[in-house]
């Protein structure tokens, strides 16, 4: 078997496989290639709109996209997932965060595969405790509505 070192954020290097990394890349870019399409499709829609990579990396709160226009300020947080998911409670502080500092709208992005885009504001995430599952996409609002 295939295997190498990586290292992880605090510095030490961690034995792996090939395939574990390879897990890594198409899930890193399932993710990525949904974000560049929310942009995109905002940017369409009029939107000034930035992909923020790497979000989680720099020890600040920083959300997946931050897009504007004519002063409304929106931010994503993006998932794209077949099954239920939990949004980490820092990550819904975060969110909070730039809602408080920027006066933005913050929302979870979820895709799911054929079936498109739901946002959820932050009010239903939080009224869910964070859980996003199979009935939620009835909490959910469209693109034209954020």
């Amino acid at each position: 078997m295939l295997s190498f070192f990586i290292t992880e954020p605090k510095g030490s290097p961690i034995k792996t496989n090939a395939f574990y990394y390879m897990l890594m890349v198409k899930t890193y870019k399932k993710g990525y290639t949904a974000e560049r399409e929310i942009v995109h499709t905002l940017y369409k829609m009029g939107y000034a709109v930035i992909r923020t990579p790497r979000s989680g990396r720099i020890c600040l709160p920083s959300p997946d996209i931050i897009a504007a226009k004519h002063g409304k300020i929106i931010v994503l947080e993006c998932k794209s997932r077949k099954r239920a998911f939990n949004v980490p409670a820092e990550q819904v502080e975060e969110l909070r965060e730039w809602e408080k500092r920027a006066g933005a709208t913050a929302y979870i992005a979820w895709k799911v595969a054929h079936k498109g885009w739901f946002f959820f504001p932050m009010s239903v995430v939080e009224e869910n405790r964070g859980n996003i599952g199979k009935r939620m996409p009835q909490k959910a609002i469209g693109i034209d509505d954020i």
